[in-house]
């Protein structure tokens, strides 16, 4: 069940405000896609997020109004005024759909302080705030319990996510709706270009380098592994990279790690790899778990919220654990056929369930019961195979 609000006069019904703290990579290109669907179906979408990184100039390449808005990724007293920035945003508008636990936090106290007068909402965290770790968790905890029953619905992207929600946030958290993430499966290909590669064995982890993702287990498991010269690739960039290189260089891997950086479009990649690794050690459903998928990559992920999406088509072991990664992929590389087996079996079961018109129609469908209506008569969503990540 959901929680609608009245709207006030002066509102217009098709009138949506998303915000983001993310503007790069996962979270991002799910806005991205989110906007694209919502202005081709007749809504006027105005995106708040910070200036740094894609998604400003995706948003209004697509047709959104784009509102600067200071976001950090943790407490800040910038905090202060992207509250109130918000909170003036959100009284003109019929709907707020909050992405990531940044924009979440601060986007619900925005909402909150309006009281009655405020719009419906949606809060997509994309993970939750506690699974940071660290000494600040328990205070995350205690504010998503507080916050909890602010938004008009919350929707997890895995059954995972919602049920880590509901052990944190109670019995009320049972109106958690899941809608799972998606993937454009006509653009996530397994033909197409493939990036440059040897003829070594190839290991590709796509994602930021940060601790979420998790590539310094993936470099302590290639120095693990027993397959011969395997060469492990890194696509994406972030605050872990001096880290990774100084730890690259100490277990003697130089040579054999290759930092990428960040691409536009990563299924080369994915195409390039023997194997794919997502290490992450939490996450909500990783995009690029989907994407791999859809390329029809032999994958070896982590068991954290979105692995259900894999099961019995690729190997799934213990977050945090080089070892398990490392015996995993050795086993792919050993076994051409198998690889082949389960990236087919992937590829399957995106297809059928992880499709993006479908996560995207759901997540309309949720505005609709929320008092957001388009402005034209019929939907007509067509969402773009060409677009950049």
């Amino acid at each position: 069940m959901v929680r609608g609000a009245k709207l006030a006069d002066h509102r217009n019904c098709s009138a949506v405000l998303i915000v983001s703290q993310a503007t790069t990579e996962g979270v991002a290109v799910c806005v991205r896609d989110l906007i694209e669907a919502a202005v081709s179906s007749g809504y006027r979408v105005t995106m708040a997020c910070p200036a740094t990184g894609n998604l400003a100039a995706w948003a209004t390449e697509r047709g959104a109004i784009w509102e600067p808005l200071e976001l950090r990724r943790f407490l800040n007293l910038s905090d202060v005024s992207a509250i109130v920035r918000v909170r003036r945003l959100a009284r003109s508008h019929s709907l707020v759909h909050l992405h990531s636990s940044k924009a979440g936090a601060v986007g619900r106290v925005a909402l909150a302080s309006l009281g009655r007068r405020r719009p419906s909402s949606v809060f997509t965290p994309h993970g939750w705030s506690w699974l940071v770790g660290g000494w600040l968790s328990p205070l995350y905890r205690f504010m998503e319990r507080i916050l909890f029953s602010v938004t008009s619905a919350v929707v997890a992207v895995s059954p995972e996510e919602r049920s880590a929600g509901r052990t944190v946030l109670g019995t009320g958290a049972d109106r958690i709706r899941v809608i799972p993430n998606g993937v454009d499966v006509s653009r996530f290909i397994p033909d197409g270009p493939v990036a440059a590669r040897t003829d070594e064995p190839l290991l590709v982890s796509v994602g930021r380098l940060s601790y979420q993702r998790g590539p310094d287990v993936a470099v302590a498991a290639l120095a693990l592994m027993r397959t011969p010269a395997a060469q492990l690739r890194l696509v994406g960039d972030g605050q872990y990279r001096p880290s990774v290189e100084h730890q690259v260089r100490a277990l003697g891997l130089t040579g054999r790690v290759e930092l990428a950086g960040f691409r536009s479009d990563p299924a080369p990649d994915l195409r390039a790899a023997d194997v794919v690794v997502i290490p992450s050690r939490y996450d909500g459903m990783a995009l690029v778990l989907l994407e791999a998928m859809a390329c029809g990559a032999a994958i070896v992920a982590t068991e954290v919220a979105g692995a259900s999406a894999l099961d019995g088509v690729a190997i799934v072991v213990p977050p945090a654990d080089p070892k398990a990664l490392a015996e995993a992929a050795d086993e792919l590389l050993a076994d051409a056929e198998r690889r082949r087996s389960l990236g087919h079996a992937a590829r399957s079961r995106v297809v059928q369930h992880y499709y993006l018109r479908r996560s995207v129609d759901d997540t309309l469908g949720l505005w609709r019961e929320l008092g957001a209506q388009p402005s034209s008569v019929t939907p007509n969503i067509e969402l773009s195979h060409q677009a950049t990540r």
